[in-house]
């Protein structure tokens, strides 16, 4: 899991199946103390919007966020928005 910023998202004409009907959104890492250059694309299952902080999950953590269980092995997901970051405490 990593902690990121939205700094956008995927626009696309053509989706796999799967994919169809999700939003997939730009994440940029958070460093210790800034965002990174590194991003990564997560569908957004938590409505996210620009400049939102969130974490990403990968994975099989990914798809039991999109769907519990053990029928989500087929899902087409390896990260996903899994948590909208309020403030620390």
């Amino acid at each position: 899991m990593i902690r990121g910023a939205v700094i956008g998202e995927v626009w696309a004409t053509r989706k796999a199946p799967g994919l169809a009907g999700r939003k997939l959104l730009l994440v940029a890492v958070r460093g210790v103390e800034a965002l990174s250059d590194r991003v990564v694309v997560a569908i957004d299952t938590m409505d996210a919007h620009v400049g939102q902080e969130v974490t990403v999950s990968f994975g099989s953590g990914a798809r039991n966020v999109i769907a519990a269980g053990p029928p989500n092995r087929a899902l087409l997901a390896d990260a996903a928005v899994s948590v909208l970051i309020d403030g620390e405490g």
